[in-house]
């Protein structure tokens, strides 16, 4: 990129010109947030753990794609079934994880597939959503979102015909199915 045609917004950080983007580059621009530094030719910028809920709920598509495909360390699944409270074997059942893959992944120090990567970045991003919610309604003293998802997750709910949240979780559509209902939730419309 000429300097030209960019504007310095920090010492590291530099971002295109409007004026000289084309349609459809502000299009996606405005669709996905700003482009990931791989896709600015620049260094991959250092990702986010899957424990940061409120980083990965509030993270542009993007960069959620970028994790997805480069694969979450196994290490953070353990992290995240710990934060969660939920007996590993109910958690990774429920993704469709097998636990002895998972522990050699562990041992060897390996991300998981991008389809697990996926499912494992979903259960994060509810979390989020919830730690969102729970802000936006007042006061978040003391509470943690991770325990009452977790709690919920497992709890039979009228709006899924008695089943647990948790046995959607296993499918995209299904995680947001499950984000829809806590949306629902929130605005009173639980049904």
């Amino acid at each position: 990129m000429e300097p030209a045609t960019a504007r310095v917004t920090s010492k590291r950080e530099v971002k295109p010109d409007l004026d000289q983007m084309t349609p459809e580059e502000k299009l996606l621009r405005a669709i996905f947030g700003e482009p990931s530094e791989t896709e600015r030719g620049g260094k991959r910028k250092k990702t986010v753990s899957v424990s940061d809920f409120e980083e990965i709920f509030r993270a542009p598509p993007w960069q959620r794609i970028e994790m997805i495909r480069e694969g979450i360390s196994a290490r953070d699944v353990k992290h995240l079934q710990e934060r969660l409270g939920i007996p590993q074997s109910v958690l990774l059942e429920s993704l469709r994880m097998s636990i002895a893959t998972l522990n050699r992944k562990v041992s060897r120090h390996e991300n998981l597939s991008p389809e697990d990567s996926e499912r494992v970045l979903g259960v994060s991003k509810l979390v989020g959503q919830v730690t969102e919610m729970v802000k936006q309604s007042g006061d978040t003293q003391g509470f943690d979102a991770a325990s009452w998802l977790a709690g919920w997750l497992q709890q039979s709910v009228p709006a899924l015909g008695g089943a647990r949240p948790l046995d959607f979780i296993d499918t995209l559509e299904g995680q947001a199915m499950v984000s829809q209902l806590l949306a629902r939730m929130q605005s009173g419309a639980y049904s």
